[in-house]
């Protein structure tokens, strides 16, 4: 009952996370300001992580759940999807909001605009990659007797995959800034980025 439940709150997640990413104007394709740009990809970057650190939460209760289980069989099959669907949220707000958003920001009017998008373009795809690599290996990983030990390794791969993702695209901004002052005048401007900095931080 309680899995059937914890599947319910969950599904909820994935539709408010394809409602939250359906607002804001779409400019793909469209050369935009380059301040704008930024606050919008900030603006996104902060939105994707804000959902990360909700599933965070799921994946914690869920190891949580495993350390204090009773050991049964029905415990194991519990956290083991939970994991997963927490871990499909994650592609989902990667896809939805993270790679769409930054596709939707257009490209900035600056020298090396171009550049700069395509660049935070192939990061979200390469952060999409990693979530999808993981699920695959949740979906082949051998049982445990344990479920405290099973628990851990199945929250190996997405955290894996996701702390992996933060250090790339914080090497991938400092990048693109890098690209012309333009670029790094306008996230140095942008109160979102400013902000997005300070919680990173």
């Amino acid at each position: 009952m309680r899995g059937w439940v914890i599947g319910l709150l969950l599904g909820l997640g994935l539709v408010l996370i394809l409602v939250a990413a359906g607002n804001g104007r779409d400019h793909t394709g469209d050369t935009v300001r380059t301040q704008a740009w930024a606050s919008d990809v900030c603006r996104t970057v902060g939105a994707w992580e804000g959902s990360l650190k909700d599933i965070r939460k799921e994946l914690q209760k869920s190891n949580y759940g495993a350390r204090n289980s009773d050991g049964s069989s029905g415990d194991t099959l519990e956290h083991t999807v939970s994991i997963r669907l927490a871990v499909d949220r994650a592609i989902i707000a990667t896809k939805q909001t993270l790679r769409h958003g930054i596709q939707r920001a257009g490209i900035p009017d600056s020298p090396q605009g171009a550049q700069a998008s395509a660049a935070m373009r192939a990061w979200a795809l390469k952060t999409e990659a990693n979530l999808l690599t993981a699920r695959h290996q949740l979906k082949h990983e051998p049982p445990n007797s344990s479920i405290a030990s099973q628990a851990f390794e199945l929250l190996a791969a997405p955290a894996t995959a996701l702390a992996r993702s933060v250090v790339q695209g914080r090497a991938t901004v400092q990048a693109v800034t890098a690209l012309d002052p333009a670029l790094g005048d306008a996230f140095q401007r942008s109160g979102t980025c400013r902000r997005l900095q300070r919680r990173t931080a």
